[in-house]
């Protein structure tokens, strides 16, 4: 692909994990990213992001903040556009679109369109986190994704609901949901070393503290298996942490669960670093990066079966997967930590890289040039 090629992406927000992906996929194209949220309004947002989600400009390609309205419902924002997405001034030669949900994609998707454009969407859910089965707003999304000329799913789970929609399989393009596995790597692996060994087991938990991501479950496994050196440390925010703490009070457990609250993305990797076992426990989840993360890191990773990750990691040294119940948790975190023999050192998910993932996407742009 050569520089001449003109792309826009179209996204809710510039999360640091896509930040790689992006700057691979500008090796190659004038990429310019449209953000449908402003840095200003995340700055507020209470949720578990720090200042490093509020960016400004990338390496290799731009970013522009799309004037919006945003109405919230619950864990969902919908934007609507002011104004136009895409310049008229500024023609592309193909456009991805990282959602359906808000009327500013089908915006950007028609003015793509009306330039003669290719149209790419990019499409995480899964058929078990699809919130819509049936119906007008289900209707809406086939119709959507449709007219698209091809989509990227990061595995086979939402590959699997895309097919369902009824995408023709020759549009749809599989990758990796990818994060800077080889940085958080060789960053995990030098803080290590030096660090003295502690007795028992370290438990992790990386996410917001919120029904469906199911902690309470993790703390009722934790009571259940954990052994009298065994620690388990949550990191991240929500409205669950006084039911959560009161829970690990009343099971007996609250010295030996330990509260991070919000860590800044750059400082995951010291997370990671200090910890033996990464447990999602999540009821309902499109992904679970976190999971990559951990993978990266050398860790072992107890998965819930419902995560869209679990197909594309199944069969990695390390990973265990379940259900989502106190019992199921705690036989694969009893399982992990009997299998534990220290760090994995070569990984198989350092293969998973967001180069890797960004030659997906540029295939699905360039397809057919």
């Amino acid at each position: 692909m050569g520089i001449e090629l003109t792309l826009a992406w179209v996204t809710n927000v510039a999360s640091p994990y896509r930040l790689p992906v992006w700057e691979h996929l500008a090796s190659g194209a004038d990429l310019t990213v449209h953000l449908l949220e402003s840095s200003a309004r995340l700055l507020k947002d209470p949720g578990n992001r720090g200042p490093e989600w509020a960016v400004d400009g990338g390496q290799g390609y731009a970013i522009r903040e799309v004037p919006t309205w945003r109405v919230t419902r619950g864990e969902t924002q919908l934007y609507v556009a002011r104004r136009r997405i895409l310049p008229r001034a500024r023609r592309v030669d193909a456009a991805l679109l990282g959602g359906w949900e808000s009327p500013a994609y089908w915006q950007a998707l028609a003015e793509a369109r009306h330039q003669g454009a290719r149209t790419v969407g990019f499409y995480e859910s899964t058929l078990s986190t699809n919130r819509f089965s049936g119906g007008p707003v289900a209707r809406a999304r086939e119709r959507y994704f449709r007219l698209l000329d091809a989509v990227v799913v990061p595995g086979p789970a939402a590959e699997e609901a895309v097919l369902a929609m009824g995408v023709p399989e020759r549009r749809v393009f599989t990758g990796f949901n990818a994060v800077d596995v080889r940085g958080i790597h060789a960053a995990t692996t030098r803080l290590r070393q030096g660090a003295g060994t502690q007795p028992g087991h370290r438990f992790l938990y990386v996410g917001q503290l919120i029904d469906r991501k199911n902690v309470a479950s993790l703390v009722r496994a934790f009571a259940a298996v954990a052994q009298p050196a065994d620690n388990l440390e949550i990191v991240g925010t929500g409205a669950g942490r006084p039911e959560l703490e009161r829970l690990a009070v009343g099971l007996g457990v609250r010295d030996r669960v330990a509260f991070t609250g919000l860590v800044p993305y750059p400082q995951l990797p010291a997370v990671l670093s200090r910890n033996d076992t990464l447990v999602l426990p999540s009821t309902e989840e499109v992904w679970g990066l976190v999971v990559n993360e951990a993978l990266a890191a050398g860790l072992h990773a107890v998965v819930s079966t419902v995560c869209g990750v679990a197909p594309s990691v199944a069969g990695m040294r390390g990973v265990h997967l379940t259900g989502a119940s106190p019992a199921g948790l705690g036989a694969a975190m009893a399982h992990s930590r009997s299998a534990w023999r220290g760090p994995v050192l070569q990984p198989e998910i350092l293969a998973c890289t967001p180069e890797r993932f960004a030659g997906v996407f540029r295939d699905a742009l360039t397809a057919g040039r």
